[in-house]
């Protein structure tokens, strides 16, 4: 009877115990220096406030972090996207000086087999 009574004691305090509210960090009331050590102080579920806007450090952290992974994605695809076009435009003055090289090459030939042929 007395391990139930403790247990149930213990859980109405770990219930209360969260129920307190949780520490928050008003961004514009601070300077950047201060916002800085206060961030890196701060528990994941410390509430920080922007613009109005309340969310806990977790929060901000995924959804900064699912902004960076799609900002990067994007990055990746314009890197792609811009190395195929460079690619596209080597082959095509590669193919360009090679057909210049092969015309100058013919004339050459022709007007030595001319020269030859005398």
């Amino acid at each position: 009877m007395l391990k139930i009574a403790i247990i149930v004691c213990a859980m109405s305090l770990a219930a209360t115990g969260s129920l307190h509210a949780a520490e928050t960090i008003e961004v514009e009331k601070l300077s950047k220096a201060d916002l800085v050590k206060a961030l890196e102080a701060a528990s994941d579920d410390t509430v920080i406030e922007v613009h109005g806007q309340s969310k806990t450090k977790a929060q901000w952290r995924s959804e900064f972090q699912a902004t960076q992974t799609r900002a990067l994605e994007k990055q990746k695809e314009a890197v792609a996207a811009a190395q195929a076009n460079f690619n596209a435009a080597r082959k095509a003055l590669q193919d360009q000086q090679g057909a210049a090289i092969a015309k100058q090459n013919a004339e050459t030939e022709k007007e030595y087999d001319e020269l030859t042929s005398r």
